[in-house]
């Protein structure tokens, strides 16, 4: 038989195997997501039936997540610090707990605790300031799923910021803004765990789900003492727990959005606790 001619019926092969398995495929994800549509309208029948609006849009898939533990990682810093101050970059005036570097374009504080801070001088002029904060905190290797801003402080000046994610989830966290003053980056302030990039699971139990989550809030909104009358949205992310040590833990949680304040579902406990901002 020709090359060629084997050559097209190996790929015919190929073809109907692959089509073999789709077929296979298919059938069990219509079936996931017909359970996943009743899920969520069944949880929408018991809100209901406690005379609590929610809409099956507002029920987000779940993420299999787990509680982290970031390791210290200096290369990491160092390479977010030489992003903004080139490479010829000095350490100094620095801890066990915080780096500082400088350079002739401005100086970096790198905290182990997450906490950033960047005064530039010299940086060159630019148009787009969504498109230069975007290649800025890639370069830095800040990992983040959306930009807000510009807003506008004053004359010539602005500000964007950006929430960092970790595997693909939100950290509720201040996140890192980036200030403009005439078209320049100037400064660059907040949170920024540089270290998101060397992770240990600390925990065999993966996040509860959203469904938990939400019947979690059900049964507890008596005792926080919610009067609201509807969920209007629901996001699952990492906040920073607090430790004896000076490692950073982030812990899974769910937060919800109510018409009357915020609150957060720890994912591996299931406590509930109205947002500070909102007590």
């Amino acid at each position: 038989m020709p090359v060629s001619k084997l050559k097209n019926l190996v790929l015919l092969v190929l073809l109907l195997a692959n089509l073999a398995l789709l077929a296979l495929l298919v059938p069990d994800r219509l079936s996931q997501s017909r359970e996943d549509a009743a899920l969520r309208q069944s949880l929408c029948d018991l809100y209901a039936g406690q005379q609590v609006s929610l809409d099956p849009g507002v029920v987000p898939d779940t993420v299999t997540i787990y509680a982290l533990e970031l390791a210290e990682d200096p290369d990491a810093a160092a390479a977010a610090a030489a992003a903004l101050l080139g490479q010829e970059l000095t350490l100094d005036n620095s801890s066990r707990f915080q780096s500082v570097y400088r350079s002739g374009s401005g100086q970096c504080v790198i905290s182990r605790s997450g906490a950033f801070r960047a005064s530039l001088e010299g940086r060159p002029e630019v148009r787009d300031l969504a498109k230069d904060a975007g290649k800025t905190l890639r370069a830095m290797g800040f990992q983040y799923s959306s930009l807000t801003g510009p807003q506008r402080l004053r004359a010539g000046f602005y500000t964007l910021t950006a929430a960092q994610t970790v595997l693909g989830v939100p950290v509720f966290s201040q996140g890192l803004t980036l200030t403009y003053a005439n078209d320049r980056l100037v400064q660059l302030e907040g949170v920024f765990y540089t270290g998101a990039g060397t992770l240990t699971r600390i925990s065999d139990q993966p996040c509860i789900s959203a469904a938990d989550a939400l019947v979690a809030f059900l049964s507890a909104r008596i005792d926080l003492g919610w009067v609201g009358s509807a969920v209007t949205g629901m996001t699952q992310g990492y906040v920073r727990s607090e430790t004896a040590g000076a490692s950073v833990h982030l812990t899974p949680i769910w937060r919800l959005e109510t018409d009357t304040g915020s609150f957060d579902i720890n994912g591996i406990t299931g406590e509930v606790t109205a947002r500070a901002s909102d007590a």
